[in-house]
């Protein structure tokens, strides 16, 4: 919350006014930062890191404030919150997004892209280059800063599947358009939380789980409980960012601007490296209990996405409510394809399957 400016926003919440005052540290801005990710998770890991570089790049002049977990506000809401003064700064999931940035939720599709590092980039290019995904944005009122870490989906199977077919029949835990996907194989998604996904894996609830990265599994328990995991192949398929609120951020002094924004060039080099030190510990976790790893072959991958209509669904539904969304999956289509030309990055899924991560 900015000091001696947003004093009627302040009025607005008990909550976010009683941790401003417990916060006051000489700063001139203090930031109130609203996330539904816990302390320890890779996402947070990188939104402290930021953080911090900003306080140290304005000497102490702007610092942040986490409320972790829905603390502050729930998920769905963070948008918003940014807006009314219940919040400064955002962690914005894509999956809940569909109501105030409904163009960001391209990133979702599935079959698009396995590669992590040009999946962040493409979010942050979108927003510099596409007028259709940015035109949500300023309608709402807030500034993308930095994409946020997740990685490739990751299924974790109580028994073993060799081909998307072996999956029929079962039940999975899933969510967002993974489940889409799912539904082609004749699986039956099951929607759950994820701190719910061990006990039901152990009481024989769910068959398995996907709409998780490598770099989640150990934070939920689930590298004890995760016989075989397998690379579907479906890639990148969800994300978050954050976001601060623009007349927030304009209203800073130009110095503070520019540390916000310097330090946001590094978000994705602070998000890399902390997905890539989760999905170790995940993987050398799962090596220990003897999980068995595979992959569905590119082929079955390929006549997999074939039965995909997803994209074609997702350009109708925005294009009936007269975004031009087909332009932006050309977009992002496009930018992805020129990531991907200049990134080797290997997803720790991957890397852990392979042995090199």
């Amino acid at each position: 919350m900015i000091r001696n400016r947003w004093s009627a926003a302040l009025a607005m919440s008990v909550v976010l006014g009683s941790a401003a005052a417990c916060s006051d540290d000489g700063a001139d801005y203090v930031l109130h930062y609203t996330t539904y990710s816990s302390a320890t998770s890779d996402q947070s890991r990188s939104a402290q890191r930021w953080a911090e570089e900003v306080e140290r790049l304005t000497h102490g002049g702007v610092s942040v404030v986490f409320h972790y977990s829905q603390s502050l506000v729930g998920a769905d809401e963070a948008v918003q919150a940014t807006l009314d003064g219940r919040a400064d700064l955002a962690q914005v999931g894509s999956i809940y997004a569909a109501s105030d940035l409904s163009m960001f939720t391209v990133i979702e599709l599935p079959f698009e892209t396995k590669n992590p590092q040009a999946h962040m980039n493409t979010i942050l290019r979108l927003y510099e280059e596409s007028p259709v995904y940015r035109e949500d944005f300023d309608r709402q009122g807030v500034r993308l800063l930095f994409p946020l870490p997740l990685g490739t989906i990751a299924m974790g199977l109580n028994e073993p599947a060799q081909t998307p077919d072996d999956l029929a029949g079962r039940s999975i835990r899933s969510g967002g358009l993974a489940s889409e996907v799912l539904l082609t194989s004749r699986v039956n998604p099951v929607a759950m939380t994820a701190t719910d996904i061990y006990e039901s894996m152990e009481r024989g609830i769910v068959d398995g789980y996907t709409a998780l990265a490598l770099a989640n599994l150990s934070t939920f328990g689930l590298t004890k409980a995760s016989p075989y995991v397998v690379d579907p192949g479906i890639g990148a398929y969800s994300s978050s960012i954050v976001v601060i609120n623009e007349d927030l951020y304009q209203s800073m002094p130009e110095e503070y601007q520019r540390a916000l924004d310097e330090a946001s060039r590094k978000g994705i080099e602070f998000g890399l490296e902390e997905m890539e030190s989760a999905g170790r510990i995940a993987c050398e976790e799962l090596t220990a209990a003897g999980t068995e790893f595979s992959s569905f072959s590119d082929a079955d991958v390929a006549a997999w996405a074939e039965k995909s209509t997803i994209a074609d669904e997702w350009v109708d539904r925005y294009a009936e409510r007269g975004y031009d969304a087909a332009s932006v999956l050309d977009d992002y289509r496009a930018i992805i394809a020129d990531e991907e030309s200049a990134s080797d990055y290997e997803d720790p899924l991957v890397a852990c399957m392979e042995g090199t991560l």
